[in-house]
């Protein structure tokens, strides 16, 4: 028998306290007064022997009732605690899961709700004086205290929904780093047990870098939603990437259902400035479709749109945020070389929404660059290595290059930077006297722009052109010559070239309507619009343009958040980085502004859609998993309406207190029987 506050044992001392009340009140003498001699004999004769043995029982029964309050004060019990009272000699390490998937509807409420209920349930069963570590998904620095119990159901009042993502090897690694390092604080403990409750998702369940652990023991209860099923939005794109004042274009969603039941009229709410849709869609158990819908532009400038519907199941992933931008000014770099053609720069003005910076080719510095969409390098036959490094640096960053070549361009260092834009390298000069014969329709360079079946399309001649092997790269050729020979190519790092130089001696295309219209398909490809969406916590870096003052921070802002982004600078270009814990933590999924001194920017924000699934491990699998990392000491239970909490093998320490209350309210009334029916 162990006493979990021994100190109140002295207390017991109390018991003097009935003994001098039975010896100066039941054996003082009683004066009995009466008028008649006549009324003694209506007296009864007390009986000694009986009287003393009510005083008796009654100092019995103050005694017992006394030392049995002390004792339940003193808390006793027998089992593994040990009976010191600044701990025990047992840690106690509870995870809760929080993420979003633990949103879905359970038996009794929402899953996370179910687990916080059980894990109080389980805390309350122990001593006042356990420790505990209570740890959720943000495995933050407040959550590596080891607490009492008082302080440990606070903790889990304050968990609460988090879109951090963490799988199985993270959470008992860390539950074994924080227990080493109270063991090295304390000497007392030796031992350990962890409690895990969540809904083990197969994506999340990952145990390859757990290491064997013979001693301890692990405790799991499964939670998992009352009906399986959940559909969210995927994904959503336009049609054209390029967005023009009072013109449609077609808005792409595509809509899974994670369920083994077709869902019939699932209501789809489509919303972005000024345009509001309802619509039915029907999606198939296990099954994706993609929709669409045709949106008009009526607004410019910056545009912010989302995705609704409406699922019974789960609700976190139930909106998808976008933004898109239209008619945005669109800025040119355009480097004249010694062979120029001036027909360029009249070709980009006559849109008035295209911005050009011209400057000679031996004036151009790195700075030129920064905001710029497209670069043009206008009848260049020479570069130099430098100018190559920030033409490439550019295009890495998302800008795109269009290259007219001078007539003498066959030469290492052009071909040098073609190369490495996916383009073919110039080769020697040829005479040529054929016509532009075909043209590649169905790329989307063309689209919307001509039609196969035009025939009074009046293309240009060539005399002379640059030979290449476009079938060395991955290059895609968009106009031919009779002869199948290559005039102007693109490449997938959004690059162009033209293969024959622009002055009349070589051909006759800036003579040609086909002319503006390359030049300004190119320049309108080449905006670089904010992505549709970005997703929290994945690598990818969003670029921020320079036009603002250095010395204000750049934030993300909406109405109910504001944050101060990670910002990585590469040479004179800058990016947002999403991808760390405290961006996934602080921010939400929703529709922001990118702000400085003034706005910049927009940025839609979603969360990752791996919750989404509704595949769980099941009990034997969780088991044979662990067991294959030896962790022998496992017991699984999966939560259900009837759940007992008195199934989980806690190993709990047997306490004695609740039954020496009982002991002391059953000599207290006992006590009052007795004074009040026995009659001497």
């Amino acid at each position: 028998m162990n006493f979990l506050y021994p100190n109140i044992l002295w207390f017991i001392s109390l018991i003097a306290l009935p003994i001098i009340i039975h010896l100066f009140h039941f054996r003082r003498h009683k004066k009995l007064y009466f008028s008649s001699l006549k009324f003694i004999k209506t007296l009864k004769q007390e009986k000694k022997a009986v009287k003393k043995l009510k005083d008796y029982l009654i100092l019995l029964l103050r005694i017992l009732a006394i030392v049995f309050l002390v004792v339940a004060f003193a808390q006793p019990f027998t089992g593994s605690l040990g009976g010191s009272t600044s701990g025990s000699n047992r840690l106690i390490s509870i995870y809760i899961d929080n993420s979003n998937s633990m949103s879905a509807k359970g038996t009794n409420g929402e899953l996370l709700s179910q687990a916080k209920t059980n894990a109080k349930d389980i805390i309350s069963q122990f001593p006042a004086n356990q420790k505990f570590i209570v740890l959720s998904n943000e495995l933050s620095g407040i959550q590596q205290r080891a607490l009492n119990q008082k302080d440990a159901l606070y903790e889990i009042d304050q968990i609460n929904y988090t879109p951090i993502q963490r799988n199985l090897n993270t959470i008992i690694n860390w539950q074994r780093e924080i227990s080493e390092k109270e063991r090295k604080n304390s000497h007392k403990l030796n031992q350990f047990s962890y409690i895990l409750l969540s809904d083990f998702q197969r994506n999340f369940f990952k145990v390859n870098n757990i290491k064997k652990d013979n001693k301890s023991q692990y405790n799991i209860i499964q939670f998992t939603p009352e009906k399986k099923s959940n559909c969210f939005v995927d994904s959503v794109w336009f049609e054209s990437p390029i967005h023009r004042m009072n013109e449609e274009n077609e808005l792409f969603f595509r809509i899974a259902n994670k369920s083994n039941t077709e869902i019939i009229n699932l209501e789809v709410a489509v919303q972005t400035a000024g345009f509001t849709k309802d619509l039915f869609v029907d999606i198939p158990s296990g099954k994706t479709i993609t929709s669409a819908i045709q949106i008009k532009n009526s607004k410019q400038g910056q545009i912010f749109g989302k995705i609704e519907i409406r699922d019974q199941m789960m609700y976190w992933d139930d909106v998808f945020y976008f933004s898109y931008n239209i008619e945005p000014e669109n800025e040119i770099l355009l480097i004249n070389g010694k062979n120029n053609e001036k027909s360029v720069s009249k070709a980009f003005a006559t849109e008035v929404s295209i911005k050009v910076e011209e400057v000679d080719q031996k004036s151009v510095n790195r700075n030129l660059f920064q905001d710029k969409n497209l670069v043009v390098l206008n009848g260049i036959d020479d570069l130099s290595s430098g100018l190559i490094s920030d033409i490439n640096s550019f295009s890495n960053m998302g800008g795109s290059v269009f290259i007219i070549p001078g007539r003498n361009a066959d030469n290492g260092n052009i071909n040098q930077l073609l190369k490495s834009l996916g383009l073919p390298a110039y080769g020697s000069k040829r005479e040529t006297n054929l016509n532009a014969y075909q043209i590649a329709y169905k790329d989307p360079f063309f689209k919307s722009i001509f039609e196969k079946s035009d025939e009074s399309l009046n293309l240009p001649n060539y005399q002379q052109i640059y030979s290449c092997d476009y079938k060395r790269s991955t290059a895609v050729p968009l106009m031919f010559l009779r002869d199948n020979s290559p005039v102007f190519c693109k490449s997938f790092k959004k690059s162009f070239a033209f293969y024959s130089d622009l002055s009349l001696e070589s051909n006759n295309l800036i003579n040609k309507s086909i002319f503006p219209v390359i030049c300004l398909r190119i320049a309108e490809l080449s905006k670089r619009n904010n992505t549709l969406y970005t997703i929290i916590g994945q690598n990818q870096l969003i670029p921020v343009t320079n036009q603002y003052k250095a010395e204000t921070p750049i934030k993300i802002k909406n109405e109910n958040t504001e944050f101060i982004p990670k910002i990585i600078q590469n040479g004179s270009y800058k990016f947002i980085d999403l991808s760390g814990p405290e961006a996934i933590e602080k921010l939400k999924d929703g529709n922001y502004s990118i702000v400085t001194d003034r706005v910049i920017g927009s940025l839609s924000l979603n969360i990752d859609r791996k919750e989404s699934s509704i595949d769980y491990m099941t009990i034997e699998s969780i088991k044979e998993s662990l067991k294959s990392r030896s962790i022998k000491n496992i017991e699984v239970e999966k939560f259900s309406k009837n759940f007992d909490i008195s199934k989980i093998k806690l190993d709990l320490p047997q306490e004695y207190w609740r039954i020496c209350i009982f002991i002391v309210i059953i000599c207290i009334i006992s006590e009052i029987l007795i004074s009040k029916f026995w009659k001497n």
